[in-house]
């Protein structure tokens, strides 16, 4: 019965379930020409780090299992994730004195700032994906408290590895610039 037991364990393993919270929020800007719209971001975005950012995206991993005893010492029996996206976007009303011209070029901005934001969230499903798949690679250990540090370990060093690609993302791209990220008629 326990070799049962221990069988059915990668398939729970396989099936571990994943809670995703994902929120796009706004702040309000507010100009008729590029000038007042420039200022309008840099006063009212959320953060007020130094730096010309228009977009933030942040993410957060939790990660919850237990362990069990088992013949080859302990093994991980369910591992379970939680995943908090949050990307913060501009949003624009076009004022009735503003061209037709700026409206192209905000549509042209917010697509391309969007797109880089995405960028950055699917690092953060894909990170929740590669520490699902090393948990599950995971053999036992010789106790519990063991199993329990190297998966906490484990845990850790994927989300470090996906932050890096985080910041790789931003370096290559230049924020979104090469991906069109810049307000400009």
């Amino acid at each position: 019965m326990a070799g049962a037991f221990l069988a059915l364990l990668p398939a729970a393993l396989a099936q571990a379930q994943n809670k995703l919270l994902w929120r796009t929020n706004y702040y309000s800007i507010t100009g008729a020409n590029l000038g007042e719209i420039r200022r309008s971001m840099n006063q009212s975005r959320p953060w007020k780090e130094p730096g010309n950012l228009s977009g933030l995206t942040e993410w957060r991993i939790d990660w919850r299992f237990e362990v069990r005893p088992s013949e080859d010492g302990c093994r991980c029996s369910s591992f379970k994730t939680t995943t908090t996206i949050t990307n913060t976007l501009p949003r624009w009303t076009p004022p009735a004195e503003a061209s037709a011209e700026l409206a192209a070029a905000w549509i042209r901005f917010i697509s391309a700032l969007g797109e880089h934001e995405d960028g950055h969230s699917r690092t953060a499903l894909a990170a929740v994906d590669e520490l699902h798949k090393r948990i599950k690679q995971l053999g036992p250990a010789a106790d519990c408290d063991a199993l329990r540090k190297r998966i906490n370990d484990l845990a850790g060093r994927v989300i470090d590895e996906y932050r890096q690609r985080d910041k790789d993302y931003d370096r290559r791209t230049r924020h979104g610039a090469t991906q069109g990220v810049a307000l400009r008629l």
